[in-house]
């Protein structure tokens, strides 16, 4: 009796791990920001990766992010101008809530974390140079398309909060692209 027990709890947590996913996903794409110091809105470019556990292959997908933001912004007033660039580096925790069919899925994802920034300002007063950490929060949307089991391209838009001495109450909006893997 304990062998065939035994045998059969071998068999069922062989069954839940086979179950169980993880993905990695590469994604690019256009941000614009606004600055608190300026009237202008920051753009440049953000590359991202997002490793995924997704238990039992359920709805609730659980990921920690990481990636590279790059935004600049040029303010004129009268005969000043003032050149801005910024340069983040956010970490976060990334819950991911899938809803859809094994092709073709939609999500809705939070982020909860920390990014590292280097602000820089130059302009006719001086120049200012400072790294800086705080808060990132934010949610995404998006598609998943899969073209097999095993790769799959992400589209969505994500909306950020960060919060530290050079963003202060400064938001962030991404529209990234990207290709992932399932194993």
């Amino acid at each position: 009796m304990k062998r065939n027990l035994l045998i059969l709890t071998l068999v069922f947590c062989s069954v839940a791990l086979r179950a169980q996913e993880s993905t990695v996903t590469l994604s690019g794409g256009y941000v614009f920001a606004n600055l608190e110091d300026a009237d202008e809105n920051a753009t440049g470019y953000r590359i991202n990766a997002l490793f995924e556990y997704n238990p039992q292959g359920g709805m609730l997908a659980h990921g920690l992010s990481a990636g590279y933001i790059n935004t600049k912004a040029t303010s004129t007033i009268g005969s000043q101008t003032t050149e801005y660039r910024l340069a983040n580096l956010p970490v976060y925790y990334a819950p991911k809530l899938l809803f859809g069919n094994e092709s073709f899925k939609a999500f809705i994802k939070g982020a909860l974390g920390m990014h590292f920034s280097n602000y820089e300002r130059t302009g006719a007063l001086g120049a200012l140079n400072t790294w800086d950490a705080g808060f990132y929060g934010g949610a995404s949307l998006g598609i998943i398309k899969y073209f097999n089991e095993q790769v799959f391209i992400n589209v969505e838009y994500e909306w950020a909060y960060l919060s530290n001495s050079a963003y202060r109450d400064g938001f962030l909006n991404s529209a990234m692209m990207g290709i992932g893997f399932r194993f």
